[in-house]
């Protein structure tokens, strides 16, 4: 009996354990979000989501978001996992002037009007954020 209940918890364990490595990109990115208490909710539920934020609807995101507290930050770094993702950015032609976007083991720059020329980049950025995440957990190593 005894050794039937271990052998139902580890079977218990290893689900749980598989079902959280197969998390995809967005998922782990959604549930970083989830984390960052003091990010503003209503950013986090219609942008929390690579496929919910692009180049087509950047400006409008920062307009909305930026005001609310650290929320654009704290969504950034849920997104770029802190990582330095400048290989994949120089693969994918993105702008040498937009690499401080790439570098995101630094803070991203705050000055958005200065890297307009940036938002014909976002998607290729955005896509190394996601690809990075397909195969890493994200900063809160879920």
């Amino acid at each position: 009996m005894q050794s039937g209940l271990v052998a139902l918890f580890l079977l218990c364990l290893s689900v749980i354990v598989v079902s959280a490595a197969d998390r995809d990109s967005n998922q782990k990115f959604k549930a970083c979000c989830a984390r960052q208490r003091t990010a503003d909710k209503e950013c986090k539920r219609r942008f929390c989501d690579f496929r919910a934020i692009n180049q087509k609807n950047l400006v409008h995101y920062l307009n909305m978001c930026s005001p609310r507290h650290d929320t654009v930050q704290q969504m950034w770094d849920c997104a770029s996992s802190r990582v330095d993702h400048t290989e994949c950015c120089k693969q994918k032609k993105v702008s040498p002037i937009c690499m401080p976007y790439c570098e995101a083991n630094k803070r991203a720059p705050s000055d958005y009007l200065h890297h307009l020329t940036c938002l014909q980049n976002f998607d290729s950025i955005r896509d190394c954020f996601q690809d990075y995440l397909n195969t890493h957990p994200n900063i809160f190593g879920e």
